[in-house]
């Protein structure tokens, strides 16, 4: 990549001198690409391009079909990319395309060839090889959900990696009939690869599988060993969820975006198409970085609040508490809620404001001790956060100002959620610290200590929390980082729980 732009680097240059010296005026023309699509403003191709391109991008939502002709020849652009619902669509407006997408019968890239003419491409298709460990899809049965411009893509890159048998799957019984099977259709259910090709789940609709809709469980889908979901936002979605709690090794969309954003490029600025794994792997990790959340759990009185903010301001992110959110929506606090109104009422505000705060990006969360209770809780917290299970003994915890606490006993409720904690959690970090509680350091006198306690921000505690706090921040990044590398290896027929 760094010789492709010192070489783009000095043609310019030259250029420039060239026209300076022949007395010319210089003018550069910035180039110009776009996302066309239906609904694409919570679309990443924008942070995309602007982390792996020199040019400029903009997002184009185009609600009247009838006018794509004329937008993908808007003046000033060099090239788009496609996506739904316009994969299939888009093709009669272009002069030319690529063997592989006229094979597929779906575009997702667009070249603004130097004679004015349109060439469609697709690399959706190679994204989604790349994220496939080499020879894990070989010899296998495939079923593609969906039947849409992704769909396509998908089936093409599956037979390009030497899939068995690909099935795709509709909810319409029309198209069921048409060579297609139905989500009910039996035949496609020992098919070891699953790929949700549809845009069910994806944010804002998030929370949703398509595999909801005719109650189907995983367990119906016995032979499964690999599920994909093509959908990026959330990181974890429900689908995926419920495949790796059935034991399936599971993968999202975020690579296949990168890889064919990549190659998107090297189409647009005449590039060799070489993977460049380290340019991928870092944009991967700032996206993610930038995407999911630090969520907190852990039981009540273990410290989530004070220490969850310590940790937003080392990362330089919003904090959100969950139960301090509700009690300023309704006006009272928490323990008057559960008192005058009943913990169900509680719980039900509770989830809406779960779903509400953790469908958002970059904070930091420290949610209430019985949030976890709830599975749809559960769900919503795992879907685009880095979840972080605060466990501190039941002998320290607090329990001023904490009803079901106070009602129960902290035991009871340890020994209950413990593994609800731990099953949700994907970075545990025990807490059995007294923060503030370290003894004077030999030497410093008591008017030092005097100031201390009087400036918080030096105070012992602070000091302590905030270490704490630290600690918790790099665990988050290297989570991060372990995700990356596991995506980077592409996903296999070994399972393991998505974390």
């Amino acid at each position: 990549m760094g010789n492709s732009v010192e070489t783009d680097l000095m043609k310019l240059i030259v250029a420039l001198n060239q026209s300076q010296s022949g007395g010319q005026d210089v003018h550069i023309e910035e180039k110009k690409y776009g996302l066309i699509g239906g609904s694409v403003s919570h679309s990443l191709s924008k942070r995309l391009h602007g982390l792996i391109g020199g040019y400029a991008y903009n997002l184009i939502e185009l609600r009247d079909a009838d006018r794509l002709g004329e937008v993908v020849r808007m003046p000033g652009y060099y090239g788009f990319n496609i996506t739904n619902p316009y994969k299939e669509a888009i093709i009669e407006h272009l002069d030319e395309l690529s063997e592989e997408a006229e094979a597929i019968g779906a575009v997702n890239t667009v070249r603004k060839l130097p004679d004015g003419r349109l060439k469609g491409y697709n690399t959706d298709y190679l994204g989604l090889m790349k994220i496939f460990a080499p020879g894990s899809a070989e010899g296998k049965k495939v079923a593609v959900l969906g039947t849409g411009g992704a769909s396509l893509s998908a089936a093409y890159a599956m037979q390009m990696l030497g899939a068995r048998e690909i099935c795709r799957i509709s909810r319409s019984s029309e198209r069921a009939a048409n060579g297609i099977y139905g989500y009910r259709d039996s035949y496609w259910h020992d098919a070891e690869v699953i790929i949700n090709a549809t845009p069910v789940g994806m944010f804002p609709d998030n929370g949703r599988s398509p595999l909801d809709s005719v109650d189907m469980s995983w367990d119906k889908l016995s032979s499964a060993e690999m599920a994909v979901d093509l959908i990026y936002n959330p990181h974890r979605t429900k689908f995926l969820q419920d495949a790796s709690a059935a034991g399936v090794s599971t993968i999202g969309g975020l690579g296949m975006l990168i890889w064919q954003g990549i190659y998107a490029r090297d189409i647009w600025e005449g590039r060799e198409m070489e993977p460049d794994y380290s340019l991928a792997a870092s944009v991967m990790e700032r996206l993610l970085r930038e995407q999911l959340n630090l969520v907190t759990v852990g039981m009540p009185g273990s410290g989530k609040s004070s220490i969850t903010k310590q940790v937003a301001y080392a990362l330089k992110r919003k904090f959100i508490d969950i139960d301090r959110a509700i009690a300023k929506d309704v006006g009272r606090p928490i323990n008057s809620i559960i008192n005058r109104d009943g913990i169900e009422a509680f719980r039900g505000l509770e989830y809406d404001k779960i779903r509400e705060i953790c469908s958002g990006n970059y904070l930091a969360v420290a949610t209430g001790g019985g949030a976890i209770l709830n599975e749809a809780n559960r769900e919503l917290i795992r879907e685009n956060s880095v979840v972080i299970y605060i466990d501190r003994p039941a002998k320290f915890l607090a329990t001023k100002n904490r009803p079901v606490s106070q009602k129960r006993g902290v035991h009871v409720l340890y020994k209950e959620r413990g593994q609800i904690y731990r099953d949700v959690a994907d970075v545990r970090v025990r807490n059995r610290y007294k923060f503030g509680a370290a003894k004077q350091p030999d030497g410093k006198s008591r008017q030092t200590m005097d100031k201390q306690r009087m400036k918080p921000e030096q105070s012992q505690y602070m000091r302590d929390i905030k270490r704490f706090a630290r600690s918790i921040a790099k665990k988050y990044k290297q989570h991060i980082h372990e995700i990356v590398e596991r995506d980077m290896r592409g996903i296999s027929g070994q399972a393991e729980r998505d974390r």
